[in-house]
């Protein structure tokens, strides 16, 4: 039976190490793969449990150990889902890690792959169930050959075990019946067993898909809010570029102001020195000089 290691992980999983990251995410793998050992072995005594030369003491050592292995089985398995939630978790307070594409990938791997197990996982439990139910069709047959499908169909759908077993006992043939009972009892508790997991297993999945995508919502919200922001951010880039842009325009303008003003002012200065006579009067002394 496999073994469930309770060391708080939770650490590595929301830390910004990346080699605590990765590590975290091996030791994941290696508990699905844990998983998918467990259901092979659970398939294989699922078919011993079925065969039919098996004594009772065989039987029931079997039944203790499909009991021990389901139960290992569901405890890796609500473990495994625990740890990738803290892993996505931990993503969405990194979201600004320089590493957080690496992160979300090996996230949504670990995803695919324990969805894909548990799916396998509740794919054996349905296959293991029609096969105890047509063994205790077979069961009931063989003491009453001349029941009817629907009585057989009822009998088997029947949680009264009481009312099966008077179905049965009301026979001539005893000692076919006894044995029919006792193998009918067994099969409907292991009926019982196997719907209870995959019970477990369905609500498993709707927690894991939930989990999806509640995730992919809140990346969307911050993938829109980023577009946002990068949206705003170009748009006061441009508003700034515009405003500097603006800003040199009215410094050129001004200079060019500045210099028509100063040249105004010589062209005026000139005029009135010039109807003053004081070029001119400079201009005759010159000419009286020579």
């Amino acid at each position: 039976m496999t073994s469930v290691n309770h060391n708080n992980n939770s650490g590595a999983a929301g830390g910004n190490d990346m080699n605590a990251f990765f590590s975290e995410v091996t030791s994941i793998q290696e508990d699905i793969t844990k998983i998918e050992q467990n259901i092979n072995k659970i398939e294989e005594l699922h078919d011993v449990s079925l065969n039919s030369v098996a004594t009772e003491d065989q039987t029931a050592r079997t039944t203790r150990q499909l009991e021990a292995l389901t139960a290992d089985t569901t405890q890796l398995s609500n473990r495994t889902k625990k740890r990738i939630k803290d892993i996505e978790l931990a993503n969405l307070r990194l979201a600004n890690s320089p590493e957080i594409q690496i992160r979300r990938t090996q996230a949504g791997s670990l995803k695919e792959k324990f969805l894909k197990t548990l799916r396998r996982y509740q794919s054996a439990e349905s296959e293991a169930r029609k096969k105890y139910q047509g063994r205790m069709e077979r069961q009931y047959k063989i003491v009453r050959p001349e029941a009817t499908p629907q009585e057989i169909s009822q009998a088997m759908e029947s949680d009264n075990q009481q009312i099966f077993a008077q179905s049965i006992l009301n026979t001539t043939r005893y000692g076919d019946a006894n044995r029919a009972l006792r193998e009918v009892q067994s099969r409907h508790d292991d009926i019982k067993k196997i719907e209870k997991t995959i019970l477990e297993l369905h609500q498993l999945f709707i927690d894991m898909e939930t989990l999806v995508t509640e995730q992919a919502e809140v990346m969307n919200t911050i993938e829109e809010n980023t577009q946002q922001t990068d949206i705003h951010l170009e748009t006061g880039n441009k508003e700034v570029d515009t405003a500097i842009y603006n800003a040199r325009g009215a410094r050129k303008k001004k200079w060019i102001c500045l210099i028509i003003t100063l040249i105004l002012l010589i062209i005026i200065v000139v005029v009135v020195l010039m109807k003053s006579g004081i070029l001119q009067g400079n201009g005759n002394k010159n000419n009286s000089n020579k």
